[in-house]
């Protein structure tokens, strides 16, 4: 009798732990109970304005949720002057498209056009790889404030780009991305990453064809301020360490934006920023908003 009702305990117990997985993980991965949480239990995405992900560095630490379909888009200029050469960078339309596929999962898709002019040398022009990623929402921020609101995005990249910025492979990477609110109108985030050969972004590439496989790391840090009901602004440090080339660099950047909302689901931005290190742009500027239906 007594080994009869061990085994009920244990099946009711498997039972409520496969039917609700947030039972256990809920509060520790978020995502986890998307596919069996109710719909009425589920939060509504327009209750909160639109969260971009440009223009800063850093990217949102909460998904766009379920159903929402979000585009985002804009323009870039860079410039950098060393003792060999100037060089200036135009980049658009920054495309992005995110897809909420559930509460707390979103499939995103980002494409970008380069046109990059030298001092003595041909100019670029082409296309970025296309990157591909699944956002997860990890944890969202406790009563006590220690537990940070954060997602992990897991991206990938195809060579469908031009021949001056195609890596030529499949790439991988993963970023962490944490934000705490210290209070209303007032957040702190940061995110952590490392990836493969320059996360297919053009000014990360190497000018000359390489061999070399190579990996990134990244940490960034970023203040957040509401200034009225309409704009907010950031000031943000980035960081970006290359391992694994034969000429090493270090990418060192603080940057400036302000984000304007239109309404509650059009936003425009505008963004100011300047190198810290050698390897860095000189000074980049750049403009763009979302839209999510």
């Amino acid at each position: 009798m007594e080994r009869h009702l061990t085994f009920n305990r244990g099946f009711v117990l498997a039972v409520v732990l496969f039917a609700s997985p947030s039972a256990c993980l809920g509060q520790l991965f978020e995502f986890c109970d998307d596919f069996t949480k109710p719909y009425c239990c589920q939060r509504d995405p327009f209750e909160e304005r639109i969260e971009t992900e440009r223009h800063d560095f850093t990217q949102s630490a909460v998904t766009v949720g379920r159903g929402i379909l979000q585009v985002e888009a804009g323009y870039s200029y860079f410039y950098h002057d060393t003792e060999e050469e100037t060089e200036s960078a135009h980049t658009t339309p920054e495309l992005m498209l995110r897809w909420g596929i559930t509460e707390d999962i979103e499939f995103r898709v980002r494409w970008n056009h380069v046109w990059v002019f030298a001092e003595d040398e041909d100019d670029r022009i082409g296309s970025e790889d296309i990157r591909y990623a699944l956002k997860l929402q990890m944890t969202r921020q406790t009563c006590d404030g220690l537990l940070p609101t954060s997602a992990l995005e897991v991206r990938g990249s195809a060579p469908t780009g031009g021949e001056a910025f195609t890596t030529g492979r499949a790439e991988f990477d993963i970023d962490y991305i944490y934000q705490w609110e210290l209070r209303e109108g007032l957040t702190i985030a940061g995110s952590t990453g490392i990836g493969s050969d320059g996360f297919g972004d053009f000014g990360l590439i190497p000018d000359e064809p390489t061999n070399e496989y190579f990996i990134m790391l990244t940490q960034s840090a970023v203040l957040g301020v509401e200034l009225t009901e309409e704009n907010t602004m950031y000031a943000e440090w980035y960081g970006i360490f290359s391992d694994g080339l034969a000429d090493e660099f270090v990418i060192s950047v603080f940057n400036i934006g302000i984000d304007h909302y239109i309404n509650d689901d059009f936003v425009v931005d505008f963004r100011i920023g300047v190198g810290l290190s050698e390897d860095s742009d000189d000074f980049f500027t750049g403009v763009g908003g979302g839209y999510r239906f």
